[in-house]
């Protein structure tokens, strides 16, 4: 509470040297004007006291704040005492000698070129599946309109009593003419081998065919001389 007394003063002390500052100055100017003009009826100067401040209200009385009471806890059981293992002496084990790193040395590995783009290979192209070739038509020597005569039976063979079976091989030119004329299997008589040779070395042949073009090709032609023809 003295502060705030101090305060109070302090404040009364100030206003009271500002009152008696204004009524000093005051007081100068009407003696100024006082010799230069008639006499004036001084002008009463009232101060006021500032009323002391009033002093806070202290705090509402609260009631204490009493803490819970805390629950007994069980007594623990005795902790069991472990004893320390015994601290294994450490044995100073000799320093490994030091190893002085050889120098490294640094070759330049010279720059290889980038190998080329690899060549693309384009696949090679099937070749043409070839055509089958048509199919020869073998010549003939039946047809009726050849006219071809049977070889004539030699007199001497007939005679003597042979007869067999001829197969003569032709080669038949595109014009139908035989152009070469073989033996292909004889019947064991000369005579009557002949006969059939010269007999189909004269025929004409229907040629061989191949699709609509004409070709040479050969042909087996079997003859059978008989003693009852």
């Amino acid at each position: 509470m003295d502060w705030k007394a101090q305060s109070a003063r302090t404040w009364f002390t100030a206003a009271l040297l500002v009152a008696l500052a204004h009524a000093g100055a005051w007081y100068g100017l009407e003696r100024v004007r006082d010799e230069a003009s008639p006499a004036r009826p001084l002008k009463v100067i009232e101060a006021a006291l500032l009323p002391q401040p009033k002093p806070p209200l202290p705090p509402p009385h609260l009631p204490p704040v009493v803490p819970p009471a805390k629950k007994a806890l069980p007594p623990r059981p005795p902790l069991a005492r472990v004893q320390p293992a015994p601290t294994p002496l450490a044995i100073a084990t000799p320093a490994p000698p030091a190893v002085t790193p050889s120098p490294v040395q640094l070759v330049a590995t010279p720059s290889v070129p980038d190998p080329p783009p690899p060549a693309i290979t384009l696949p090679e192209p099937a070749p043409p599946v070839p055509t089958a070739p048509a199919v020869i038509e073998a010549p003939r020597f039946d047809a009726a309109y050849l006219n071809n005569p049977p070889p004539a039976y030699p007199a001497v063979a007939r005679r003597m009593g042979q007869q067999g079976r001829v197969v003569v091989r032709v080669e038949v030119l595109p014009d139908g003419r035989s152009n070469r004329v073989e033996l292909r299997h004889g019947s064991g008589h000369d005579l009557l081998d002949q006969a059939a040779l010269e007999a189909v070395r004269k025929w004409r042949f229907v040629p061989a065919r191949q699709g609509d073009v004409a070709v040479s090709a050969w042909v087996d032609v079997p003859i059978t001389f008989r003693l009852n023809n």
